[in-house]
């Protein structure tokens, strides 16, 4: 089926929108002139001064595009969201996936789906560490980075004195997992700015129309 005017038009913008979106990821991944990180990465460390910035710093990864994954990320993330919203929006008939809301929706289940991530990865670890010792271990998430080592260090020492004084009857220690230094060094992070940004070009569609039609 062809596409009409509008639809054509919408689609080479947000074809435009994903190489400008892509070419901002690159940057902050490092620029990185090769899809292995052998050659130079243009700027590895340019932007170290904001990573201290609240909200700003969370979203800058730590490490330059240090192999093919990265680079393919943002393509997938982008092109998995378009296609969803698009589907989304012209299955039930509505604009639903062009609101903030379902923006709002959809940053949230991105970032549980990395603590899901995290809690599948780091719970076999927990569960070889509780067999391997004998004793219960459980995961602790930090959102607080500066303070997960000293925390979790607190706690675990505050039930190894329970454990010791007879007052539990087994050990319990938490392994830490601090949420944010963890996304930040995932490719996950460059897959989530990529399908963040496909919503973007839809948003923008809806605000035009709404303009248009008042």
């Amino acid at each position: 089926m062809a596409l009409s005017g509008n639809k054509k038009f919408f689609l080479v913008m947000a074809l435009i929108w994903f190489l400008v979106s892509y070419s901002i990821f690159w940057f902050i991944g490092g620029a990185c002139t090769n899809i292995f990180s052998g050659g130079k990465c243009l700027s590895a460390g340019a932007l170290d001064g904001f990573r201290g910035i609240p909200i700003i710093g969370s979203i800058l990864p730590y490490d330059t595009w240090s192999s093919l994954m990265f680079f393919f990320a943002p393509l997938t993330g982008f092109a998995l969201c378009y296609f969803v919203i698009r589907w989304f929006n012209e299955y039930f008939e509505t604009k639903v996936a062009s609101s903030l809301l379902f923006f709002v929706l959809l940053v949230i289940a991105l970032y549980f789906g990395y603590m899901i991530n995290l809690a599948w990865h780091y719970g076999n670890n927990a569960a070889l560490a509780a067999e391997r010792n004998g004793i219960s271990v459980s995961l602790y998430f930090c959102f607080n980075e500066s303070t997960c080592s000293n925390d979790v260090d607190t706690v675990n020492k505050e039930y190894a004195a329970q454990y010791q004084s007879g007052q539990s009857t087994k050990l319990v220690q938490f392994l830490p997992v601090n949420y944010w230094p963890e996304l930040r060094k995932s490719m996950y992070l460059i897959f989530m700015l990529g399908a963040i940004a496909a919503w973007l070009p839809f948003f923008v569609l809806e605000l035009y129309e709404k303009q248009k039609e008042s």
